[in-house]
């Protein structure tokens, strides 16, 4: 499919980053919903990745998306961030909730 498609990625950037987002769910710490997020951040370097984290407290859980940005932002990562992916186990997949969106 031509970049155009992708967001301005390679296909190759975005199979990558697709991957990883799909891998981070293994890190996923959800034992209450058993629903596993995985995030993946692609930056002008790298990709980073984060996995939802619950808490028995509901609103005190961390959302995938939100711990791939505060990974990357503490590994020093200060912009360049080019492209989000997320992955669930559900079809179709979930959209990142509000607070996510607002990114």
């Amino acid at each position: 499919m031509a970049s155009s498609n992708r967001g301005g990625l390679t296909e190759r950037q975005f199979q990558a980053l697709h991957q990883s987002a799909v891998d981070a769910k293994a890190n996923a710490y959800c034992p209450y919903s058993s629903f596993r997020v995985g995030a993946a951040f692609l930056t002008s370097s790298s990709i980073i990745t984060g996995a939802n984290i619950e808490n028995a407290s509901y609103p005190v859980g961390t959302c995938a998306e939100r711990v791939a940005l505060a990974k990357a932002i503490t590994d020093g990562h200060r912009g360049g961030f080019r492209a989000l992916a997320v992955a669930t186990d559900i079809t179709p997949p979930a959209s990142p909730c509000g607070m996510c969106r607002q990114l």
